[in-house]
């Protein structure tokens, strides 16, 4: 894959300036002179635009790694359930047998208890950041495996220059002409594609 689609596909920064100005798009009225309609050809046909977060919802292999991931945060739920009932019945075994504690034998336990208790939830809020980040490189991955060399084909068939994800940030407010958007085009590509999701899903996650 070339540099070069690397860096406009991925980052377009620099681009979104230029298109974007103010952050508005101005339309055009009779008081500007109307382009040839080659120029007006040759833009369209040079700039695609696509929504990674549709094309990752809507394919096959894209919500095999979402259902992972929910299935990871069931995993995790229930054992944060199963610690929770564990420290509550513990602690209400303590507040029982308190009468019968002096008050330093119970502060010292209440302490130990309170310390526990921070430990697994620090441990717990650990476990969720991992499954976080590994489910933030999956989505890279299936952007950079997946996604790109199907849209590089589009880009060859349609002779384009700049792809745009219009889920980006800077393009969100932009309106654009439907015949330049291929999202569907290559959520279709990609489900013909990717066809062995449970072998893709395992290159995905296992790595």
């Amino acid at each position: 894959m070339s540099s070069f689609f690397k860096y406009f596909l991925v980052v377009l920064t620099g681009f979104s300036v230029l298109v974007l100005g103010s952050g508005k798009i101005i339309a055009q009225t009779n008081t500007v002179p109307v382009e040839s309609n080659n120029f007006q050809e040759n833009l369209r046909r040079s700039i695609l635009v696509i929504s990674n977060e549709k094309i990752f919802n809507s394919t096959e292999l894209g919500k095999a790694l979402i259902k992972k991931l929910k299935e990871g945060e069931e995993i995790l739920r229930i054992e944060a359930d199963q610690v929770e009932s564990y420290f509550v019945k513990e602690e209400q075994e303590l507040t029982k047998d308190r009468l019968s504690m002096s008050s330093e034998e119970f502060v010292k336990l209440s302490e130990d208890f309170d310390r526990r208790v921070e430990i697994e939830r620090l441990n717990q809020r650990q476990k969720e950041q991992v499954i976080k980040q590994r489910y933030n490189k999956w989505k890279r991955d299936f952007r950079d495996i997946y996604i790109i060399p199907v849209v590089e084909k589009f880009m060859q068939l349609y002779g384009a220059s700049i792809v745009i994800d219009i889920d980006s940030q800077a393009f969100r407010s932009v309106i654009v002409d439907s015949r330049v958007n291929i999202t569907d085009r290559v959520i279709s590509q990609m489900n013909t594609s990717y066809y062995d999701i449970e072998e893709l899903l395992n290159n995905i996650t296992l790595q």
